[in-house]
C-alpha cells in the first residue's frame, strides 16, 4: 500500500475560543510532517474499529464534496461544522483539525484527522534575579505523537465516495451518542471492523463444529484459515474467501456457514460481500494459541502446528484436566 500526501491544511478547534482558528493556506510539506500524516493515514486504515460507512441520500457532506473542488474551502467548511457542534457540546474534547489531500496506491482520497488534545509537560524557562531558572509547565493542547493514536478521524475514497470512519461516543444532552456520522457527515453507521470479522469467524467455527466433531482446535484452525486468507489479500478478508476455502479443507462445512452468515445481526446482506480489514496485529495474534496453566504458566503455540502430534500433544485425564506434551524440544 503507498500513501501519498499532497497537500495538507491544519485549523484549531479550540472549544475554549468562541471561534475556529481557521487557516489560509496549506502546510509547507516538510519530511517530518509528511511522515506524521502518513503513520496516521495508515494507522486510521489498519484499524479494526473503524467503520465502512456510505453517504445518505441527503447528506450535505457528500454534496460538498462532489461539488467543491477548491480544497482550502472544502477544509474550512468541514472545521466550520465540526467546530458549531464541539462548541455546543463541550463533553467533546477540542483538537486540531487536519485535513488531508493524499493518494492510496493511485487513488484519491480525503483525510480528516481529528487530533484531540491531551495534556503534557515540558520545560521552561525564566529569569529571576537575572538568572535562569527551569521548571516544569504543562501544555494543554498537545497533539497525538507520531507512535500514539488518532481517536476520530475519517479517510474518504472519492472515487464512490465512501468512507473509512473512526468514531467514538461522547455525551450529548444526556445520552452517549456518535456526533460524526449522524451530525456531521450524515453517512451511514456500520459496525467496526473486527465485530464483522469475529461475526465470519464465528460462523466458520459454527459450521465446522456442528460437521467435524471429532476436529481437534476448530476455533485456532479457523482463526488460521482466515489469518492465512488476509496475509494473502492486502490484509483484508471477504465472506465469499472464507466460504472457498471452507469447501477445499472442511467441504461439508460450507453451506452450513452460508446460513450461519444469512442468520447473523452483524453481517448484513448488503455488507457481506464487502471486504473486511484485518489489522496486522489481529493478524498476529491469529497465528498463535496462548494456553494458561493454574499456576500462572503461559505457553504460546503456533496455530499452525496444534494439530500435529509429532510437535505437542493434549493429554485428557479422567477427572476432566488436560496435560500438554511439548515434543521435540532443544534446550
Amino acid at each position: 500500500m503507498e500513501i501519498i500526501v499532497h497537500q495538507a491544511i491544519l485549523h484549531v478547534l479550540d472549544t475554549t475560543l468562541d471561534a475556529p482558528v481557521l487557516s489560509g493556506s496549506c502546510m509547507e510539506m516538510t519530511a517530518e510532517k509528511t511522515a506524521y500524516l502518513q503513520y496516521h493515514i495508515e494507522k486510521l486504515l489498519a484499524s479494526d474499529d473503524i467503520r465502512q460507512c456510505r453517504p445518505l441520500p441527503d447528506s450535505a457532506f457528500r454534496y460538498e464534496l462532489e461539488q467543491n473542488k477548491d480544497f482550502i474551502d472544502l477544509s474550512c467548511r468541514i472545521a466550520g461544522v465540526l467546530f458549531d457542534y464541539m462548541h455546543a457540546h463541550t463533553t467533546i474534547p477540542g483538537a486540531d483539525l487536519a485535513v488531508v489531500d493524499f493518494t492510496r496506491d493511485g487513488q484519491p482520497w480525503l483525510g480528516i484527522l481529528k487530533l484531540n488534545y491531551k495534556n503534557g509537560y515540558t520545560h521552561y524557562t525564566e529569569s529571576v534575579d537575572g538568572a535562569p531558572v527551569n521548571s516544569i509547565i504543562q501544555q494543554r493542547a498537545c497533539l497525538p505523537t507520531q507512535s500514539g493514536k488518532v481517536e476520530e478521524g475519517a479517510l474518504v475514497d472519492l472515487t464512490d465516495y465512501s468512507m473509512k470512519l473512526l468514531e467514538k461516543k461522547f455525551d450529548i444532552d444526556g445520552h452517549k451518542e456518535f456526533y460524526l456520522s449522524t451530525v456531521v457527515f450524515q453517512y451511514t453507521t456500520a459496525e467496526p471492523e473486527k465485530k464483522k470479522l469475529q461475526a465470519i469467524q464465528d460462523a466458520a467455527v459454527q459450521a465446522v463444529q456442528e460437521n467435524y466433531q471429532d476436529e481437534p482446535h476448530v476455533e485456532a484452525q479457523v482463526a488460521m484459515l482466515i489469518a492465512n486468507q488476509a496475509a494473502d489479500n492486502d490484509n483484508k478478508v471477504t465472506v465469499e474467501q472464507v466460504r472457498r476455502q471452507l469447501a477445499e479443507e472442511y467441504p461439508l462445512a460450507a453451506v452450513p456457514f452460508d446460513d450461519y452468515v444469512e442468520k447473523s445481526d452483524v453481517l448484513e446482506p448488503a455488507q457481506a460481500q464487502q471486504p473486511v480489514t484485518v489489522s496486522p496485529a489481529r493478524i498476529r495474534r491469529m497465528e498463535s494459541r496462548s494456553i494458561h496453566t493454574a499456576s500462572g504458566i503461559e505457553v504460546k503455540i503456533p496455530t499452525e502446528i496444534l494439530s500435529e502430534d509429532s510437535a505437542v500433544e493434549f493429554l485428557h485425564a479422567e477427572d476432566g484436566s488436560v496435560s500438554l506434551l511439548i515434543k521435540n524440544v532443544i534446550l
